[in-house]
């Protein structure tokens, strides 16, 4: 493909697959059913065992049925992870799975909806696969052919069906997100050990290059523990800049912005490797550093190495910090 071609269809499939597998499938591992059912509100719509709902329709041909109502009370009801994933599983996917892709027929009334966290997380995973396949053959041209008559819309263009699938499955994962913090953190009872053995988080800065590939820091909140990836002196572009002395004043500020991002800082760093490139003048880089770091003490391992994976790269710094209470 020409360097300035662009690939409308694949920068359409990375708006979601990026955001599915850097930020949100971290977020939903290990999601407990206490979470998936649980409620912060009264009288809340949910996923329930059959016969076990008041709502005035009960949605679904399993064990389990989903809560709705017709028409929809204002203000609309408050929805659990368990509808709210069923909600993404059923309407935003499988149903437009099924109407473009070639999928079974699929809908709210006919659905068997998830009794177990384990379970639904399996079924978004399973129509999202489905999805991406479907959205990756449509090419150029499929984005451009009208949605057809199943879609309120007909004469709207396929591009922008998709777009609208994904500002849904984003929209309402996020939701979920939101409601597994309160639940960990305002759940009467909810005891310690669980608040310090969540699942590892990852740190990104602003202002840092993004790199789909890794990322800068990694929290262990079982020990309140951050792990900070090794930093280059590259700009927020990945411009790695001229010179010993402007490369470890931009490592180190690069070491900086992630502490400062998971809430610490270098009087919090326990351990500092810094790894320079033969020959280099590491009086130089010590006073290069020293301008950015202060006179923080920690303990310091300096390497020398024959060089860095990316080529120009003369210093590389990485840190191990702990997050204060």
């Amino acid at each position: 493909m020409d360097a300035n071609e662009l690939d409308v269809n694949r920068t359409l499939r990375e708006q979601l697959e990026f955001h599915w597998n850097h930020q949100l499938r971290a977020r939903l591992e290990g999601l407990t059913d206490d979470e998936y059912f649980w409620s912060p509100v009264p009288d809340a719509w949910s996923v329930r065992p059959r016969g076990g709902s008041t709502a005035p329709v009960q949605l679904g041909a399993g064990d389990f049925t989903m809560d709705y109502a017709f028409p929809q009370p204002a203000p609309a009801a408050f929805t659990t992870i368990a509808w709210r994933l069923g909600h993404v599983i059923v309407g935003v996917l499988a149903a437009r799975n099924a109407a473009h892709f070639g999928a079974p027929a699929a809908s709210y009334e006919t659905w068997e909806y998830a009794g177990s966290a384990a379970t639904a997380l399996d079924q978004l995973q399973a129509q999202l696969d489905v999805w991406l396949a479907g959205v990756r053959g449509l090419g150029e041209a499929g984005l451009r052919a009208p949605v057809g008559a199943k879609e309120p819309f007909p004469e709207m263009p396929m591009a922008d069906l998709v777009l609208h699938i994904h500002r849904e499955f984003i929209h309402h994962l996020s939701e979920v997100c939101l409601l597994r913090d309160l639940h960990l953190h305002t759940k009467p009872g909810t005891p310690r050990e669980q608040l310090m053995t969540a699942k590892t988080t990852h740190i990104d800065p602003e202002g840092l290059h993004r790199n789909p590939a890794f990322t800068q820091g990694v929290i262990t909140p079982a020990a309140r523990t951050l792990h900070v990836g090794g930093q280059l002196g590259t700009d927020s572009a990945g411009n790695l800049l001229d010179g010993i002395e402007a490369q470890t004043v931009q490592a180190m500020r690069n070491v900086l912005a992630v502490l400062a991002a998971a809430g610490t800082g270098p009087e919090h760093v326990a351990k500092l490797n810094i790894y320079l490139v033969d020959g280099v003048d590491a009086q130089v880089g010590y006073a290069a550093s020293r301008s950015v770091w202060g006179d923080h003490r920690t303990a310091i391992t300096v390497v020398s190495t024959a060089g860095h994976a990316r080529p120009g790269a003369l210093v590389e710094i990485d840190a191990v910090a702990v997050i204060p209470e």
